[in-house]
Order: C-alpha cells, then structure tokens, then sequence
C-alpha cells in the first residue's frame, strides 16, 4: 500500500482501516459483510492462497462495489507482484464506479511530504526501518513528527566536562522507536497496538572541538525501551547522537541521531524467536 504507484491510484479514494477479528462484537457492517463473501465457500480453498488482510473499495453511497485479499495469489516474497496485483484490483474497482467521479491513475506518483514542523513548531523527525526480510511492508520506513519544547531539551544541554544523562529524559521522542504494525503486539481487547512506556539506560554526553562558529557534544550509550504491555516486553539498542550548540548558549541548536538495536520477534511455526534489526534516523526539525 505504501508503494508511490499504489498511493497514485488511491488518490481520489478516502482511504480508513479497521483492524480486529471476524467475531468481534463491534464489527462494522461493512466489514462483516467482506469476511462472509471471502469465506461463502469455505476457507482454504487450494488455489487462493488467503491472508488476514483484505481491501474493499465503496462507491460514494457505501456500497460495496469490490473487494479483493490484499495477498490472494501473489507470492509473498515478491513486492512487485503485490503491487502489480493491486494495481490491478484498484483499475476493476475504479471501471465499476460512476463515470462522472474522478478515475484512479497509476502514471504518476503522489508528491511524498514527510511529517514535518508546523508554523512556530521546532521538534525531532524519526524515520524507523524494520528490517524484517520476511515481511517486506514492515521494511517500509515509518516517519513520525515529535514536537518538542524547550525543557524537552534541558538535559542535553551544553556540557562543560562529560556527564551522564538519564535516557528516560528522552522518552518523548524514543517512544516512537517500534515496528509499526508487527501484529503480536496489540492489545487483544482494545486492538490497539502497545506504545513504548518506559525508557532506561544511560547516555555519555561529552563535548567536542568548536567548528565553524559551533560548538559540538556527542551523546552515546545503550537505552532499553519497554511498552504498555503486561508482559515485560522490552529490547535494547545503542542511541548516537550529534548535537550543535552556539558558542554562547547552552541551549541545543540542533540534532542529529541514530539508533541500532535488535527486536525480539517470536516464530511461531519453529518455536524460535528472530532477532530483527530496528534502526531509526533522528533530525531537528525545522533546523
């Protein structure tokens, strides 16, 4: 979905989600109708291969006018034959609709605008990479837009000597470090995927010669994120950053970052767990 050829074709659409089980109390109207017509004939069937996610596409009235299994057939370990494939089911549901609405088209992609500071804003950007071979939509990059005050700063002002900062100081922004849309970690009753809560670790902040005008420190160390979870749920990573300051305030200018850690990811058809990189890119914004 993620794709800039599918994100074209769905331009003209309003685009929502619902994420949850086939017997769920709250299902929408709409969604138990899609299940029941992916399973009218029963489930398994040998030359479909089925997945658990499934697009539908309404006319302007809420009728469903098609829908397909977002896998179906296509190979999972072949993204182009995903995106093909899509493509494809976008075209037949757009020839079902009205000829007077705006008809969906593939040639050229939408302008990507990354999340960034509003008007009078100042905060980090995060991009984060879940390097998941085995799951090439989690590969995806996820940017994220933090907005930051002044305090959010105070403890990685300007170091005289080298000194310690307690990682958790930085919660606001690190809490966006986690694989976006990796299943096993939903809340079962809420549907709602576990935010990261809780952050350890300790940062080495020391500065560095002046350049240019600037003044510079690095900070480094290991963090340990933890989520919302009831089940002590937690990886690490190691946290560099980068940090500018003027030659007569103590107050950080700018940042820049990454963070490189690994994340526990149970497999359930071999009894293991896979240890995935997870790596996020930070940069102050809008400086």
């Amino acid at each position: 979905m993620s794709d800039p050829r599918v994100v074209a074709a769905l331009k003209p659409y309003i685009i929502t989600a619902w994420s949850g089980h086939r017997g769920d109390a709250d299902l929408p109207g709409i969604v138990r109708e899609l299940w029941a017509r992916k399973f009218q004939h029963g489930r398994g069937e040998k030359a479909i291969r089925q997945s658990n996610v499934d697009i539908a596409m309404l006319d302007p009235s809420g009728q469903m006018i098609h829908s397909f299994d977002a896998i179906g057939d296509a190979s999972y370990g072949r993204p182009a034959d995903l995106v093909n494939r899509t493509l494809g089911q976008i075209r037949r549901a757009t020839s079902r609709l009205p000829s007077d609405l705006p008809r969906a088209s593939a040639t050229r992609p939408a302008l990507l605008r990354l999340p960034d500071a509003a008007a009078g804003q100042s905060g980090l950007r995060v991009f984060v990479k879940f390097d998941d071979h085995l799951m090439p939509a989690y590969r995806r990059p996820v940017v994220e837009f933090v907005p930051l005050a002044r305090r959010d700063w105070l403890s990685l002002s300007w170091p005289k000597r080298r000194r310690d900062v307690d990682a958790s100081l930085l919660t606001k922004w690190l809490s966006q470090v986690y694989p976006p849309g990796v299943m096993e970690r939903v809340d079962k009753v809420t549907k709602q995927p576990f935010a990261i809560t809780r952050v350890t670790g300790t940062l080495s902040l020391s500065p560095h010669t002046p350049y240019a005008g600037e003044r510079y420190a690095v900070a480094s160390g290991k963090v340990r994120l933890e989520d919302s979870s009831d089940d002590n749920f937690s990886f690490e990573g190691t946290l560099d950053l980068v940090l500018t300051y003027t030659r007569n305030d103590p107050e950080v200018q700018t940042v820049k970052g990454v963070f490189r850690g690994l994340y526990p990811r149970p497999d359930r058809r071999r009894g293991t767990t896979r240890r995935i990189p997870l790596d996020a890119v930070f940069e102050s914004r809008p400086r």
